[in-house]
């Protein structure tokens, strides 16, 4: 069984000798491919219930010779997940990069910023939405010693003269 996840990726990007290639994959298989063309992409992508997964944003086919000046990179700055902000949990994405030969120093692994071929990526788990709950700590259980029952609430309805 699968379930179909809303992803929305907002981002800078610079030409140079063509726009960046980017692919979405989930455990390294591609589900969507596009041009950072424009500042925003949009898209559904399936993945296996109650699995973890790996989420990868893969910035591939610069060449390093002709497309350095001005330099193309792809810059994630938001992530958007069944339309949820992810906000302050951008810093959970760790960036892999693919250096060429003659380049030995790899940008840190919380960088956002993918000016080289190589890929961000995120440990996530399905179902999505208590994932994503879990993320944010939220939770739907009671509290020790809350109750919730018809007597608790009318209490309170008459507490606050509430019909």
């Amino acid at each position: 069984m699968t379930e179909n996840i809303k992803l929305k990726l907002i981002y800078r990007s610079q030409n140079s000798n063509g726009w960046p290639m980017i692919m979405i994959k989930v455990d390294d298989s591609v589900v969507a491919k596009f041009l950072a063309d424009t500042t925003e992409w949009s898209g559904e992508i399936p993945i296996e219930l109650h699995k973890q997964h790996v989420l990868k944003i893969e910035h591939y086919g610069k060449n390093y010779i002709t497309d350095q000046n001005p330099d193309k990179f792809f810059e994630l700055q938001k992530i958007f997940i069944n339309k949820v902000d992810l906000k302050h949990h951008l810093y959970k994405f760790k960036q892999t990069a693919y250096l060429p030969i003659w380049d030995t120093h790899a940008p840190p692994d919380t960088s956002l910023y993918l000016g080289h071929n190589g890929y961000l990526s995120l440990s996530i788990e399905s179902p999505v939405n208590a994932w994503i709950q879990n993320l944010f700590g939220l939770t739907n259980e009671t509290m020790h010693g809350q109750s919730t029952t018809r007597a608790v609430l009318n209490s309170v309805k008459t507490f606050f003269e509430i019909e």
